[in-house]
Protein backbone atom coordinates (compact mmCIF):
# COMPACT_ATOMS: atom_id res chain seq x y z
CA UNK A 1 0.00 0.00 0.00
CA UNK A 2 1.52 3.32 -1.01
CA UNK A 3 0.44 6.91 0.56
CA UNK A 4 -2.77 7.92 -1.90
CA UNK A 5 -4.17 4.20 -1.20
CA UNK A 6 -3.38 4.62 2.96
CA UNK A 7 -5.22 8.69 2.29
CA UNK A 8 -8.37 6.97 0.13
CA UNK A 9 -8.66 4.57 3.19
CA UNK A 10 -9.20 7.36 5.21
CA UNK A 11 -11.86 8.69 2.79
CA UNK A 12 -14.13 5.49 2.41
CA UNK A 13 -17.31 6.86 4.10
CA UNK A 14 -17.84 4.72 7.37
CA UNK A 15 -21.63 2.94 8.33
CA UNK A 16 -21.07 4.00 11.78
CA UNK A 17 -22.04 7.33 12.94
CA UNK A 18 -20.44 6.80 17.33
CA UNK A 19 -18.43 3.84 16.87
CA UNK A 20 -17.79 4.00 20.68
CA UNK A 21 -21.32 3.88 21.57
CA UNK A 22 -20.79 0.32 20.90
CA UNK A 23 -18.19 -0.63 23.24
CA UNK A 24 -18.35 -1.86 26.41
CA UNK A 25 -17.75 1.08 28.92
CA UNK A 26 -20.03 3.28 27.04
CA UNK A 27 -22.32 5.25 29.22
CA UNK A 28 -25.67 6.34 27.33
CA UNK A 29 -27.50 8.79 27.75
CA UNK A 30 -30.58 6.63 27.76
CA UNK A 31 -31.05 3.80 30.08
CA UNK A 32 -33.87 1.53 29.24
CA UNK A 33 -35.42 -1.51 31.04
CA UNK A 34 -33.62 -0.80 34.20
CA UNK A 35 -35.80 1.91 35.93
CA UNK A 36 -36.80 -0.59 38.86
CA UNK A 37 -33.17 -0.99 39.54
CA UNK A 38 -32.97 2.90 39.22
CA UNK A 39 -35.58 3.44 41.32
CA UNK A 40 -34.13 0.87 44.42
CA UNK A 41 -30.85 3.09 43.98
CA UNK A 42 -32.09 6.26 44.07
CA UNK A 43 -33.81 5.41 46.88
CA UNK A 44 -31.47 4.43 48.71
CA UNK A 45 -28.75 7.09 48.08
CA UNK A 46 -31.05 9.71 48.22
CA UNK A 47 -30.11 10.01 51.90
CA UNK A 48 -26.68 11.56 51.05
CA UNK A 49 -28.24 14.23 49.48
CA UNK A 50 -31.34 14.94 52.43
CA UNK A 51 -29.83 14.22 55.78
CA UNK A 52 -27.09 16.37 57.50
CA UNK A 53 -25.06 13.27 58.54
CA UNK A 54 -24.43 12.06 54.76
CA UNK A 55 -24.78 8.31 56.19
CA UNK A 56 -22.42 5.31 54.56
CA UNK A 57 -25.33 3.31 52.14
CA UNK A 58 -23.63 -0.12 50.81
CA UNK A 59 -25.71 -1.22 47.72
CA UNK A 60 -24.94 -4.84 45.73
CA UNK A 61 -26.11 -4.75 42.31
CA UNK A 62 -26.07 -9.09 41.01
CA UNK A 63 -26.57 -10.73 38.14
CA UNK A 64 -25.39 -12.58 34.96
CA UNK A 65 -22.61 -11.36 32.55
CA UNK A 66 -24.41 -8.79 30.06
CA UNK A 67 -27.89 -7.88 32.04
CA UNK A 68 -26.75 -4.43 32.18
CA UNK A 69 -25.05 -4.13 35.89
CA UNK A 70 -22.13 -2.04 35.30
CA UNK A 71 -24.07 -0.02 32.87
CA UNK A 72 -26.81 0.96 35.46
CA UNK A 73 -24.40 1.48 38.04
CA UNK A 74 -22.38 4.17 35.73
CA UNK A 75 -25.24 5.69 34.78
CA UNK A 76 -26.72 6.16 37.85
CA UNK A 77 -23.59 7.56 39.48
CA UNK A 78 -23.25 10.17 36.65
CA UNK A 79 -26.57 11.60 37.46
CA UNK A 80 -26.43 11.22 40.69
CA UNK A 81 -23.23 13.29 40.98
CA UNK A 82 -24.96 16.24 38.35
CA UNK A 83 -27.71 16.03 40.93
CA UNK A 84 -25.52 16.15 44.01
CA UNK A 85 -23.62 19.50 42.40
CA UNK A 86 -27.34 20.84 41.99
CA UNK A 87 -27.92 20.12 45.70
CA UNK A 88 -24.49 21.83 46.76
CA UNK A 89 -23.27 18.50 47.81
CA UNK A 90 -19.23 18.19 46.87
CA UNK A 91 -19.86 14.24 45.53
CA UNK A 92 -16.92 12.45 44.12
CA UNK A 93 -17.10 9.64 41.68
CA UNK A 94 -14.78 6.86 41.93
CA UNK A 95 -15.00 3.54 39.47
CA UNK A 96 -12.92 0.49 40.05
CA UNK A 97 -12.87 -2.83 38.13
CA UNK A 98 -10.97 -5.22 40.51
CA UNK A 99 -9.80 -7.04 36.96
CA UNK A 100 -7.43 -4.50 36.68
CA UNK A 101 -7.36 -3.29 40.93
CA UNK A 102 -7.01 -7.28 42.46
CA UNK A 103 -6.99 -5.97 45.99
CA UNK A 104 -7.90 -3.55 48.55
CA UNK A 105 -4.43 -2.13 48.86
CA UNK A 106 -4.57 -1.34 45.07
CA UNK A 107 -7.65 0.54 45.40
CA UNK A 108 -7.11 2.53 48.57
CA UNK A 109 -3.59 3.62 46.99
CA UNK A 110 -4.82 4.67 43.98
CA UNK A 111 -6.97 6.91 45.87
CA UNK A 112 -4.84 8.30 48.13
CA UNK A 113 -2.67 9.17 44.80
CA UNK A 114 -5.17 10.95 43.49
CA UNK A 115 -6.76 12.78 46.66
CA UNK A 116 -3.41 13.24 48.54
CA UNK A 117 -1.39 13.21 45.99
CA UNK A 118 1.19 10.59 47.24
CA UNK A 119 2.67 6.89 46.98
CA UNK A 120 0.97 5.87 49.85
CA UNK A 121 4.61 3.97 50.96
CA UNK A 122 4.81 3.09 54.66
CA UNK A 123 1.01 3.43 55.58
CA UNK A 124 -1.22 0.83 56.16
CA UNK A 125 -4.59 0.24 54.62
CA UNK A 126 -6.13 2.20 57.19
CA UNK A 127 -3.59 4.76 57.81
CA UNK A 128 -4.13 5.68 53.54
CA UNK A 129 -7.68 5.37 54.23
CA UNK A 130 -7.94 7.42 57.01
CA UNK A 131 -6.00 10.23 55.37
CA UNK A 132 -8.56 10.12 51.87
CA UNK A 133 -11.27 10.42 54.91
CA UNK A 134 -9.96 13.39 56.50
CA UNK A 135 -9.51 15.13 52.65
CA UNK A 136 -13.06 14.42 52.45
CA UNK A 137 -14.41 16.04 55.75
CA UNK A 138 -11.75 19.11 54.90
CA UNK A 139 -13.28 19.38 51.21
CA UNK A 140 -16.84 19.32 52.44
CA UNK A 141 -17.07 16.54 49.69
CA UNK A 142 -18.72 12.61 49.93
CA UNK A 143 -17.32 9.93 47.53
CA UNK A 144 -19.47 7.24 45.69
CA UNK A 145 -17.07 4.37 45.19
CA UNK A 146 -18.16 1.52 42.53
CA UNK A 147 -16.26 -1.53 42.65
CA UNK A 148 -17.11 -3.95 39.84
CA UNK A 149 -16.05 -7.17 39.90
CA UNK A 150 -16.39 -7.03 43.61
CA UNK A 151 -15.85 -11.12 44.19
CA UNK A 152 -11.87 -11.05 43.14
CA UNK A 153 -10.91 -9.19 46.60
CA UNK A 154 -11.11 -11.58 49.29
CA UNK A 155 -13.80 -11.85 52.01
CA UNK A 156 -12.26 -10.24 54.44
CA UNK A 157 -10.84 -7.58 52.36
CA UNK A 158 -14.84 -7.06 51.09
CA UNK A 159 -16.02 -6.95 54.69
CA UNK A 160 -13.14 -4.56 55.28
CA UNK A 161 -15.01 -2.00 52.82
CA UNK A 162 -18.16 -2.60 53.73
CA UNK A 163 -17.03 -1.51 57.68
CA UNK A 164 -15.36 1.86 57.11
CA UNK A 165 -18.68 3.32 58.87
CA UNK A 166 -17.67 1.44 62.19
CA UNK A 167 -13.92 1.52 62.03
CA UNK A 168 -13.66 5.34 61.32
CA UNK A 169 -17.13 6.35 63.01
CA UNK A 170 -19.82 7.46 60.78
CA UNK A 171 -19.34 10.88 61.30
CA UNK A 172 -15.82 10.50 59.50
CA UNK A 173 -16.88 8.10 57.06
CA UNK A 174 -18.22 10.43 54.13
CA UNK A 175 -17.95 7.44 52.34
CA UNK A 176 -20.40 5.33 49.93
CA UNK A 177 -20.29 2.11 48.24
CA UNK A 178 -22.08 0.73 44.85
CA UNK A 179 -20.57 -3.15 44.50
CA UNK A 180 -21.20 -5.18 41.54
CA UNK A 181 -20.60 -8.90 40.81
CA UNK A 182 -22.05 -11.86 38.88
CA UNK A 183 -24.18 -13.86 41.20
CA UNK A 184 -22.73 -17.08 41.25
CA UNK A 185 -18.92 -15.35 42.10
CA UNK A 186 -21.17 -13.89 44.75
CA UNK A 187 -21.87 -16.23 46.37
CA UNK A 188 -18.41 -17.91 46.80
CA UNK A 189 -17.14 -14.81 48.83
CA UNK A 190 -20.75 -13.79 51.02
CA UNK A 191 -21.15 -14.57 54.30
CA UNK A 192 -23.27 -13.78 57.08
CA UNK A 193 -21.27 -11.14 58.45
CA UNK A 194 -20.69 -9.21 55.14
CA UNK A 195 -24.43 -9.64 54.16
CA UNK A 196 -25.53 -7.78 56.94
CA UNK A 197 -23.45 -4.74 55.81
CA UNK A 198 -25.51 -4.34 53.09
CA UNK A 199 -28.26 -1.90 53.33
CA UNK A 200 -29.90 -3.81 49.82
CA UNK A 201 -29.18 -6.00 47.16
CA UNK A 202 -30.72 -6.33 43.90
CA UNK A 203 -30.76 -9.27 40.86
CA UNK A 204 -30.69 -8.04 36.94
CA UNK A 205 -32.87 -10.34 35.35
CA UNK A 206 -32.12 -11.29 31.69
CA UNK A 207 -33.50 -8.50 29.01
CA UNK A 208 -36.59 -10.32 27.62
CA UNK A 209 -37.16 -9.78 23.53
CA UNK A 210 -39.24 -6.73 23.83
CA UNK A 211 -36.68 -5.27 25.52
CA UNK A 212 -33.57 -6.05 23.34
CA UNK A 213 -35.07 -4.53 20.73
CA UNK A 214 -35.69 -1.06 22.66
CA UNK A 215 -31.79 -1.60 23.84
CA UNK A 216 -30.81 -2.62 20.34
CA UNK A 217 -32.87 0.14 18.76
CA UNK A 218 -31.44 2.62 20.66
CA UNK A 219 -27.71 2.03 19.93
CA UNK A 220 -28.36 1.12 16.79
CA UNK A 221 -29.63 4.79 16.41
CA UNK A 222 -26.39 6.21 18.36
CA UNK A 223 -24.03 3.81 16.52
CA UNK A 224 -25.01 3.74 12.37
CA UNK A 225 -25.87 5.78 9.89
CA UNK A 226 -29.62 5.54 8.52
CA UNK A 227 -30.15 2.49 6.63
CA UNK A 228 -27.55 0.63 7.83
CA UNK A 229 -29.75 -1.43 9.49
CA UNK A 230 -32.95 -0.90 6.99
CA UNK A 231 -35.20 -3.95 7.69
CA UNK A 232 -36.81 -4.74 11.26
CA UNK A 233 -36.10 -8.39 10.50
CA UNK A 234 -32.45 -8.04 11.11
CA UNK A 235 -33.21 -6.20 13.83
CA UNK A 236 -35.43 -8.96 15.36
CA UNK A 237 -32.32 -11.70 14.22
CA UNK A 238 -29.93 -10.09 16.52
CA UNK A 239 -32.41 -9.55 20.00
CA UNK A 240 -32.98 -13.16 19.08
CA UNK A 241 -29.95 -14.24 19.29
CA UNK A 242 -29.46 -12.29 22.73
CA UNK A 243 -32.57 -13.76 24.15
CA UNK A 244 -31.58 -17.24 23.20
CA UNK A 245 -28.13 -16.17 25.22
CA UNK A 246 -29.43 -14.24 27.61
CA UNK A 247 -26.57 -11.69 27.25
CA UNK A 248 -26.60 -8.52 25.85
CA UNK A 249 -22.93 -8.21 25.02
CA UNK A 250 -23.32 -10.67 22.46
CA UNK A 251 -26.29 -8.18 20.17
CA UNK A 252 -24.38 -5.17 21.29
CA UNK A 253 -20.83 -6.99 19.92
CA UNK A 254 -22.54 -8.33 17.02
CA UNK A 255 -23.76 -4.77 15.59
CA UNK A 256 -20.03 -3.74 16.40
CA UNK A 257 -18.54 -6.68 13.84
CA UNK A 258 -21.25 -6.49 11.78
CA UNK A 259 -20.30 -2.60 11.10
CA UNK A 260 -16.76 -3.18 10.83
CA UNK A 261 -17.16 -5.79 7.98
CA UNK A 262 -19.06 -3.44 6.05
CA UNK A 263 -16.51 -0.99 6.67
CA UNK A 264 -13.45 -3.23 5.87
CA UNK A 265 -15.74 -4.36 2.40
CA UNK A 266 -16.77 -1.06 1.48
CA UNK A 267 -20.14 -2.08 2.19
CA UNK A 268 -23.43 0.01 3.38
CA UNK A 269 -25.80 -2.33 4.66
CA UNK A 270 -25.74 -5.02 7.12
CA UNK A 271 -27.63 -8.31 5.88
CA UNK A 272 -28.51 -11.25 7.61
CA UNK A 273 -25.29 -12.87 6.33
CA UNK A 274 -23.14 -10.68 7.87
CA UNK A 275 -25.14 -10.75 11.29
CA UNK A 276 -24.86 -14.68 11.18
CA UNK A 277 -21.32 -14.44 10.80
CA UNK A 278 -20.75 -11.97 13.04
CA UNK A 279 -22.44 -14.03 15.53
CA UNK A 280 -20.61 -17.34 14.94
CA UNK A 281 -17.21 -15.33 15.77
CA UNK A 282 -18.71 -13.86 19.64
CA UNK A 283 -18.77 -16.37 22.40
CA UNK A 284 -21.05 -14.53 24.58
CA UNK A 285 -19.93 -16.37 27.66
CA UNK A 286 -16.32 -15.55 27.02
CA UNK A 287 -14.77 -11.98 28.45
CA UNK A 288 -12.67 -10.41 25.91
CA UNK A 289 -12.68 -7.35 28.07
CA UNK A 290 -10.77 -9.54 30.29
CA UNK A 291 -8.55 -10.60 27.84
CA UNK A 292 -7.72 -7.05 27.11
CA UNK A 293 -6.25 -5.84 30.01
CA UNK A 294 -4.29 -8.93 31.42
CA UNK A 295 -0.96 -8.44 32.60
CA UNK A 296 2.02 -9.57 30.15
CA UNK A 297 2.87 -12.71 32.05
CA UNK A 298 -0.72 -13.13 32.32
CA UNK A 299 -1.29 -12.80 28.37
CA UNK A 300 1.86 -14.67 27.36
CA UNK A 301 0.83 -17.76 29.78
CA UNK A 302 -2.73 -17.98 28.68
CA UNK A 303 -0.97 -17.83 25.04
CA UNK A 304 1.02 -21.00 25.86
CA UNK A 305 -2.25 -22.99 27.26
CA UNK A 306 -3.58 -21.87 24.05
CA UNK A 307 -0.88 -23.26 21.07
CA UNK A 308 -0.37 -26.26 23.92
CA UNK A 309 -4.51 -27.05 23.71
CA UNK A 310 -4.17 -26.66 20.04
CA UNK A 311 -0.62 -29.02 19.89
CA UNK A 312 -1.88 -31.64 21.81
CA UNK A 313 -5.71 -31.59 20.24
CA UNK A 314 -6.73 -32.54 23.38
CA UNK A 315 -9.49 -30.91 25.44
CA UNK A 316 -6.77 -30.57 28.55
CA UNK A 317 -3.45 -29.47 28.27
CA UNK A 318 -1.18 -30.29 31.51
CA UNK A 319 1.13 -27.12 32.96
CA UNK A 320 4.18 -28.81 31.90
CA UNK A 321 3.50 -28.17 27.95
CA UNK A 322 2.07 -25.24 28.59
CA UNK A 323 4.88 -23.73 30.25
CA UNK A 324 6.97 -24.83 27.10
CA UNK A 325 5.01 -23.47 24.66
CA UNK A 326 5.48 -20.21 27.25
CA UNK A 327 9.01 -20.36 26.88
CA UNK A 328 8.73 -20.68 22.95
CA UNK A 329 6.78 -17.31 22.88
CA UNK A 330 8.55 -15.68 25.01
CA UNK A 331 11.85 -16.40 23.22
CA UNK A 332 10.14 -15.09 19.97
CA UNK A 333 9.11 -11.74 21.38
CA UNK A 334 12.61 -11.31 23.12
CA UNK A 335 10.88 -11.33 27.00
CA UNK A 336 12.73 -13.28 29.79
CA UNK A 337 10.19 -15.72 31.03
CA UNK A 338 9.72 -15.98 34.68
CA UNK A 339 10.12 -19.28 36.01
CA UNK A 340 7.31 -22.20 36.70
CA UNK A 341 6.59 -21.92 39.81
CA UNK A 342 5.47 -17.77 39.07
CA UNK A 343 3.48 -19.56 35.76
CA UNK A 344 1.53 -21.63 38.15
CA UNK A 345 0.75 -18.55 39.88
CA UNK A 346 -0.62 -17.18 36.35
CA UNK A 347 -2.83 -20.21 35.92
CA UNK A 348 -4.06 -19.77 39.15
CA UNK A 349 -4.86 -16.04 38.45
CA UNK A 350 -6.20 -17.41 34.76
CA UNK A 351 -8.71 -19.55 36.79
CA UNK A 352 -9.69 -17.23 39.14
CA UNK A 353 -10.96 -14.83 36.39
CA UNK A 354 -12.62 -17.58 34.47
CA UNK A 355 -10.67 -17.69 31.74
CA UNK A 356 -9.27 -21.47 31.86
CA UNK A 357 -10.44 -24.19 34.61
CA UNK A 358 -7.52 -26.25 35.82
CA UNK A 359 -7.80 -28.75 38.00
CA UNK A 360 -5.02 -30.88 40.13
CA UNK A 361 -5.52 -35.16 39.04
CA UNK A 362 -3.17 -38.15 40.09
CA UNK A 363 -1.03 -39.67 37.45
CA UNK A 364 -1.99 -42.82 36.20
CA UNK A 365 -0.10 -45.38 37.01
CA UNK A 366 1.86 -44.06 39.51
CA UNK A 367 1.38 -44.67 43.70
CA UNK A 368 2.28 -40.70 44.09
CA UNK A 369 2.26 -37.87 41.96
CA UNK A 370 -0.14 -35.88 40.76
CA UNK A 371 -0.05 -33.12 38.01
CA UNK A 372 -2.35 -30.12 36.71
CA UNK A 373 -4.24 -30.16 33.66
CA UNK A 374 -5.93 -26.80 32.14
CA UNK A 375 -8.47 -26.48 30.45
CA UNK A 376 -10.07 -23.40 27.90
CA UNK A 377 -14.11 -21.91 28.95
CA UNK A 378 -16.20 -20.87 26.54
CA UNK A 379 -13.89 -20.58 23.48
CA UNK A 380 -12.63 -23.09 21.28
CA UNK A 381 -8.82 -22.63 21.51
CA UNK A 382 -8.14 -21.29 17.69
CA UNK A 383 -10.03 -18.22 17.96
CA UNK A 384 -8.52 -17.34 21.34
CA UNK A 385 -5.15 -17.33 19.47
CA UNK A 386 -6.19 -15.16 16.54
CA UNK A 387 -7.00 -12.93 19.74
CA UNK A 388 -3.91 -13.44 21.59
CA UNK A 389 -2.04 -13.50 18.28
CA UNK A 390 -3.22 -9.71 17.66
CA UNK A 391 -2.40 -8.23 20.85
CA UNK A 392 0.67 -9.67 21.30
CA UNK A 393 1.65 -7.97 18.04
CA UNK A 394 0.20 -5.34 19.09
CA UNK A 395 2.04 -5.09 22.31
CA UNK A 396 4.75 -7.12 21.79
CA UNK A 397 5.76 -7.02 17.75
CA UNK A 398 8.62 -4.58 16.82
Amino acid sequence: MDEDEFRKQFMKKSVFRQASSLDLSYVPEKLYCRDDALKSLIFNYRRILEEKEQPSVNFLILGKGGVGKTVTARFFGKLFKTIAIENDVKLFLEYFNCIHFRSKSKIIRELLAKYQHGSGRGFSDDEALKLILSQLIREKGYMLLIIDEIHLLKPDEVLAFLDIAETFGHQNAKLSLLLISRSKDWMTIENERILSRLNEKILLKPYNFEESMQILDYRVELALRENVIDNINLLEMIAQIVVDHKNMRHGIEILRKSGSYCDKEGLDRITADIIREASNDVYPTFRNDIVDQLKDQELLALYGIVRSLINNGEPFTLVDDAFDEYNVICENYSIEPHVKMSFRKYVRQLTQLKIVASKTVRIEDATRGRHLEITLLDIPATKLLELLDDILEKKFGS
